[in-house]
């Protein structure tokens, strides 16, 4: 005899308490509607499976896409959102059916009107729930009987189950089946306890309110974020024992079980569902490659993906050439694409592979990269034809097969093809190897959800064209909720486990409501039908519910979680979900309306009181400690060994001089962000592109000729220039939105070539290179860089350097005027071979026009700043680096900030260091800083001293 105890909803392990412990039942199991229609879908002889949801939203969207005349209920809306309205209609069409609406005409309003009508459309609709439970009431009412033996116990009233699963049970029952319903919620608690009183207060609304004494029964353990919630629940788990607990898991399962692992305990092993998994991004982003323009960050999130679909050098590369010209198919981009495939043929050949083969590899690695980031691209206004789309997913789709794969063969131990693009010579794909024991499911998954994609493509006309956020709609749809993935395997000795509320079932010792926070088991709002629509589906056969009894099933299930537990019950909630403060669960108001005066307070344990040894409830295993001192920032860090060594840039050293921690950090020990984060933005992005405008200009293929141009000309010349390459080399500017930023950028460089052509004609230069390459020492330390523009005067052949800056006059003015201008300095030094009187240097500030420099006489029209010259300039810098050589002698770093407080810790050091105002003390440039977590202490806003 088959025995099934049906359940709400399908899932969790709550079933485990009605059996005794360590019992097993042959032929009983614990299901829920779609359990139960499988097992019956079994006894009859036909599989009881329902389509996917994307492939029933594809279809529905057939269907409305052949009865959409522009005059439907639904036409406005589908405009915006063609996808969102199938999937709206067809949950509303399925909610229809639970009800026990079976198909009919329907009246009342336009839009029921428009329901019936879809329905009865010839177009086909795979089955859903509903369809399958109508199917096996039909047949169970045809054949008469039931096949075998079959027993149903119901574990909650029938209210709690939708009409159609009970026709399916009267079905059941009228074909000889045994249906039993749910016995009524009772007190298991003894009288005396709070968990008791509670109960009985619970079931009966006439009794008086419970008059709680905290004696651990009833349980609100409280927090302020979910860590620490989960730290604390898991200390409370300790006390008890797991196997006779259920665990109400509503809310952020993967903290708990990380919590539960810190303390030793049993990982429940919750799956957790994310739209957010990597393997899931590769088909968005390369959907989001197809538009013209395309965007660098999409390009650079593609390379960054784990396992993603090139070679680890390959995509360091490129990753390197979108730094440095941020915009797919850049000039950088091409060299790179070009670089890589001689890198490719290179280790083929030291694979001995033979010098055709070698070449080949080369050949369709680059290959490889056109398909991931070339092709024909879509204007996104106009949308990609479905055709094109389809296609990009057929061909990421078998990408991530073939990814999978080569995951599948390691995780069994098997040797692993296409290390390093190997697999591309054997028929797949190159990528980096898949390491022993990676899972192939997430990337077998993602191929899954992208042949979905696909047939909901194909489902469309084929002259269709779907803008990106059509595009990315459908694909939500087929991605539904996400991958799942447990962070932590579920462990022997865990918890039951239940994932509502209603789920949870009467014989455990103890339930933890984890996630007892708004929002979380409050269900949808019932459909909002008017009077007439109600009416009209009542005469239909359709059973809405009343009003108000969906909320009263819903606080059923609430009561439901106090009334199932023997011993004690606990409720875990947070108070804020990053800066959101969260309120209450909406239980916790009757909770407090059915304990006397307050007494719910007696029960309520902070963390903070955890923290403190005064959990009383359950034995304490915490000592108090007392409060650590206050965080100050520090300003030598002991780091032996550390030294000046190698060649340094001018941007090194105006580092080093500023702050030597800086240094240390970023050019010493070479940390850096993600590479993604590394592409220029803002002033960087416009100052990069501009050099570049204005460097082509004076000095490229067809520059232009000082001789006859004029400043419009040049003006005129360089905004052309802008216009052509702005979309490959500085791509976020053509973004949609940017439009302000790239008109005010197209003027600022307009102005900009006109200045500096106005200049070089004051001085007589001509220009004579661009990023040069320099080399010279300082203070005994090897120097390079590359200089923006050096130009020679035509009557004496005399050189000197000008540097492009995009915007800080006032600044660059300042740093002149107090002999900090380095920079200059130093390029003047290299340029002129570091001996004698140093050539003439000077900035050109682009958003200004001007040119700001110390030595006036060489450059008529620019802007004359009073302040030391050049050479005093170096010899300043050469006094405070001799200061910083010294803490590095002693092995300290110092951390130099714009706050005081720290001048004496480090003349302790290095002894008398320049005073604020002396020329020798370089500011440190913070606002350049990645590092500025580790040396100041920053909430928000807020910078503590």
């Amino acid at each position: 005899m088959l025995q099934l105890l049906l359940t709400p909803h399908d899932g969790g392990t709550a079933w485990r308490h009605a059996l005794a412990p360590g019992e097993a039942r042959a032929g009983w199991e614990s299901v829920g509607p779609y359990g139960l229609a499988k097992r019956v879908g079994r006894l009859l002889g036909f599989p009881a499976e329902p389509a996917a949801a994307p492939e029933r939203v594809a279809a529905f969207v057939a269907r409305l896409d052949r009865d959409d005349d522009g005059k439907r209920a639904y036409s406005a809306s589908r405009q915006a959102d063609p996808f969102g309205v199938a999937s709206f209609l067809l949950g509303a069409r399925d909610r229809l059916r639970l009800a026990g609406w079976t198909g009919a005409a329907l009246a009342g309003s336009d839009r029921l009107a428009d329901v019936s009508r879809l329905e009865a459309r010839p177009e086909p609709l795979p089955p859903g729930l509903p369809d399958l439970l109508a199917r096996l009431a039909a047949e169970l009412r045809r054949a008469g009987r039931v096949p075998a033996q079959i027993a149903v116990t119901l574990s909650a009233p029938r209210e709690a189950f939708a009409p159609l699963v009970l026709a399916l049970l009267d079905a059941l029952a009228a074909a000889g089946a045994t249906v039993t319903g749910a016995t009524p919620d009772a007190p298991l608690a003894p009288a005396g306890t709070d968990l008791g009183r509670l109960q009985r207060a619970l079931v009966d609304p006439r009794a008086p309110a419970a008059r709680l004494s905290g004696d651990g029964s009833v349980l609100l353990l409280e927090a302020d974020t979910a860590l620490e919630a989960a730290e604390l629940c898991s200390d409370f788990l300790r006390g008890g024992a797991l196997d006779a607990t259920t665990l109400l898991a509503a809310a952020e399962p993967d903290v708990l079980d990380a919590a539960l692992v810190r303390q030793g305990l049993p990982a429940v092993g919750l799956s957790v569902a994310s739209r957010l998994r990597p393997h899931l991004q590769v088909l968005p982003l390369r959907l989001a490659l197809a538009f013209s323009p395309q965007e660098p960050f999409r390009a650079a999130e593609l390379l960054v993906l784990p396992g993603g679909p090139l070679p680890g050098f390959a995509r360091a590369r490129l990753l390197d050439a979108l730094g440095e010209m941020p915009g797919v198919w850049s000039p950088a981009w091409r060299d790179a694409v070009a670089a890589i495939g001689q890198e490719a043929a290179r280790r083929a050949r030291e694979s001995d592979e033979t010098e055709a083969d070698a070449a080949a590899e080369g050949a369709r690695l680059r290959e490889r990269i056109d398909a991931w980031f070339g092709g024909e691209l879509a204007d996104a206004g106009v949308g990609l034809p479905v055709p094109r789309a389809a296609a990009i997913a057929r061909d990421v789709a078998a990408w991530l097969r073939s990814r999978a794969a080569p995951a599948d063969r390691a995780a069994r131990g098997a040797a692993t093809p296409g290390a390093n693009g190997d697999a591309g010579r054997r028929g797949g794909d190159p990528h980096e190897p898949a390491e022993r024991g990676e899972d192939a499911a997430p990337w077998a998954h993602a191929a899954a959800v992208a042949r979905t994609f696909e047939r909901m493509l194909l489902s469309r006309p084929p002259g269709e064209r779907l803008r990106p956020v059509a595009l990315m709609q459908l694909h939500a749809l087929a991605v539904g909720a996400g991958s799942e993935r447990a962070p932590w395997p579920a462990q022997a000795g865990r918890p039951a486990v239940a994932l509502l509320a209603a789920d949870v079932l009467p014989g455990a010792r103890r339930v933890i409501w984890w996630g007892f926070v708004q929002d979380v088991e409050v269900g949808d709002a019932p459909d909002a039908w008017s009077e007439p629509e109600r009416a009209a589906l009542a005469a239909a056969g359709v059973t809405l519910p009343a009003p108000g009894a969906a909320r009263a099933v819903e606080a059923w299930s609430w009561r439901r979680v106090v009334l199932a537990a023997r011993d004690g019950v606990a409720f875990v909630r947070w108070r804020l979900s990053g800066a959101e403060v969260l309120q209450p669960h909406p239980f916790l108001d009757e909770l407090e309306t059915r304990a006397a005066g307050g007494s719910l307070a007696a029960c309520t344990v902070g963390s903070e009181a955890a923290l403190a040894g005064r959990a009383a409830p359950w034995p304490p295993r915490t000592v108090a400690v007392d409060p650590a001192r206050p965080i100050r920032p520090r300003t030598l860090w002991r780091v032996p060994g550390i030294a000046l060594s190698g060649t340094q840039s001018a941007t090194q050293l105006r580092a080093l001089l500023g702050c030597p921690f800086h240094w240390a950090l970023e050019y010493a020990g070479d940390l850096r962000p993600g590479r993604a984060l590394d592409l220029p933005e803002g002033s960087q992005l416009l100052g990069d592109f501009a050099h570049r405008l204005l460097q082509d200009l004076l000095l490229g293929p067809e520059r232009l000729s000082l001789d006859s141009a004029t400043e419009a000309d040049a003006r005129a010349r360089v905004e052309r220039a802008f216009d052509a390459r702005v979309a490959t080399e500085a791509a976020p500017l053509v973004l949609r939105g940017s439009e302000l930023e790239r008109e005010r950028g197209r003027r600022l460089v307009g102005r900009a070539a006109a200045a500096l052509v106005r200049h070089l004609r004051a001085g007589d230069w001509v220009p004579v290179a661009a990023e040069q390459e320099l080399a010279g020492e300082f203070q005994g330390h090897p120097l390079a860089g590359f200089a923006d523009l050096v130009v020679e005067r035509r009557r004496d052949g005399a050189r000197a350097v000008i540097d492009l800056k995009l915007s800080g006059f006032d600044y660059r003015r300042t740093e002149l005027e107090s002999g900090r201008g380095l920079q200059l300095a130093l390029y003047a030094s290299m340029l002129g071979g570091g001996g004698g009187r140093l050539p003439p240097a000077a900035y050109l500030i682009l958003q200004d026009g001007e040119l700001l420099t110390v030595t006036p006489q060489a450059f008529p029209g620019g802007v004359a700043v009073e302040g030391p010259s050049l050479e005093e300039s170096l010899s300043i810098a050469g006094g405070t680096l001799a200061l910083w050589r010294k803490a590095f002698e002693a092995g300290w770093v110092p951390a130099t900030m714009r706050k005081s407080g720290w001048e004496d810790d480090v003349a302790a050091i290095v002894g008398p260091i320049p005073g604020p105002k002396d020329p020798g003390r370089y500011p440190p440039q913070c606002e350049f800083c990645r590092f500025t977590a580790l040396c100041r202490v920053q909430l928000g806003a807020e910078e503590l001293p």
